[in-house]
């Protein structure tokens, strides 16, 4: 009996160690490889065969697997890691598992390509960009650039190096930066190619799709507020959007024609955009489960875990996603707006008890030296709130403000944008 999900790495925010939890839960036994097992906080409390080995080399896990397990035995593969969606699409076209076809997931994981794959699509706005992969290359095309523009290299996540750029020497030194990389966080080659495109003004949701069989669900939109200009921090989230039935049917004929363009076929995708012209602008195109904690503003909102949808789905099992919201969930991140030492944290047991309050979550820790933050990796922690109506749940959010962290600079929830 097919009783073994396998995880290829996972992310490290906590929702992988739930992931393996909830697989536990559908009656199936985890199995993460990684070549790191003490980059995953918790993972030793988990119920979980751990496989060591390089899974940055497809072939190479290819025999790990089966060296170790019979294909009588495997239900399916995963990963709640940005990093490894196509090296799981790879693993599953190889051992005939469910997944996306592996051109899908290689164009998802390049900015440059997902760009190039959708011009022309007339349901989409179509900003001007190009790729460049030397100076000389930023030199050439210097006469093609309009200020403010974005650049960020192709194949990072967590809004690294993503920044806005006024100027040619601003651009020019930001390119050095990424090309500079030679290696992402995962240790994985670097593309070492930056994206200069078109910025775009205007509010930024992201929608979050699930597909099956080729037939594509949206569950929702989310409104995202974002800060920390010239870098783009994410600060905070409400779910469902407060969006009106005009810009949902624009999102929904944009992000359907979108998702048939790319073939996309299988499993979770979100998908960050604006509306421009009446048109669905796609500031990125992510081929997981969004970060963020959206996953748990979703089950708060709807009662639905897309999460467990996602396992079920890896297994064979058809998702269920008829749940509907019956309520607004909200997080606001807490980022540190300066660099300092952390002196002392207040406030935190007086947030928990308010109504409404669902999660309070502070990973700042006494004597730690936080610098300025520029992506999504120096959040220090977050509060996950409920609430009725969207006033009340603005309201509630803002009560973060009790919560005070003391430093050399002071650190204070960054606040939503109104």
């Amino acid at each position: 009996m097919k009783k073994k999900l396998l995880f290829i790495e996972s992310n490290t925010t906590g929702t992988g160690m739930l992931a393996l939890q909830k697989t536990k839960e559908l009656g199936y036994d985890p199995v993460l490889f990684t070549n790191d097992p003490t980059r995953y906080q918790g993972l030793s409390d988990q119920a979980c065969e751990v496989v060591v080995c390089d899974t940055n080399q497809p072939d190479g896990l290819q025999d790990s697997i089966k060296s170790r397990f019979s294909t009588e035995e495997i239900a399916g593969v995963t990963t709640t890691s940005e990093y490894y969606i196509y090296t799981v699409a790879l693993l599953a076209e190889h051992f005939g598992w469910d997944g996306n076809p592996p051109a899908t997931m290689k164009s998802c994981r390049n900015k440059a390509a997902v760009r190039t794959l959708l011009q022309g699509l007339p349901e989409l706005y179509q900003p001007w960009f190009f790729p460049v992969d030397s100076l000389q290359e930023a030199e050439e095309k210097k006469g093609q650039l309009h200020f403010p523009c974005i650049v960020k290299p192709v194949d990072d996540s967590g809004s690294n190096q993503v920044v806005v750029c006024r100027s040619y020497e601003e651009l020019r030194q930001r390119v050095k930066e990424i090309l500079a990389v030679k290696q992402n966080v995962r240790q994985q080659p670097a593309a070492q190619v930056a994206l200069v495109e078109e910025y775009v003004e205007g509010p930024e949701y992201s929608v979050e799709v699930f597909s099956y069989n080729g037939e594509h669900s949206i569950i929702g939109i989310t409104d995202k507020s974002t800060g920390g200009e010239p870098y783009f921090i994410e600060t905070g989230h409400i779910f469902p959007s407060l969006s009106t039935n005009e810009l949902r049917e624009i999102v929904e004929a944009g992000v359907l024609a979108l998702l048939d363009k790319l073939k996309w076929r299988f499993g979770p995708c979100h998908l960050e955009i604006k509306i421009v012209d009446q048109k669905v602008f796609l500031v990125e195109c992510n081929g997981r489960l969004a970060g963020g904690m959206i996953p748990e503003l979703i089950r708060y909102a709807t009662g639905m875990d897309v999460l467990k949808e996602q396992l079920k789905a890896a297994v064979g099992l058809s998702p269920d996603l008829s749940s509907r919201p019956f309520q607004y969930a909200g997080i606001r991140f807490l980022i540190p707006k300066e660099a300092g030492e952390i002196r002392e944290v207040t406030g935190l047991e007086q947030l928990k008890q308010l109504p409404g309050v669902k999660e309070v979550v502070c990973r700042a820790q006494l004597g730690q030296v936080v610098p300025r933050v520029v992506n999504a990796y120096g959040r220090l922690g977050y509060m996950i709130a409920v609430a009725a109506d969207e006033k009340e749940l603005r309201h509630l959010l803002n009560q973060i403000d009790v919560v005070d962290i003391g430093m050399k600079e002071r650190v204070t929830f960054a606040e939503l944008s109104e």
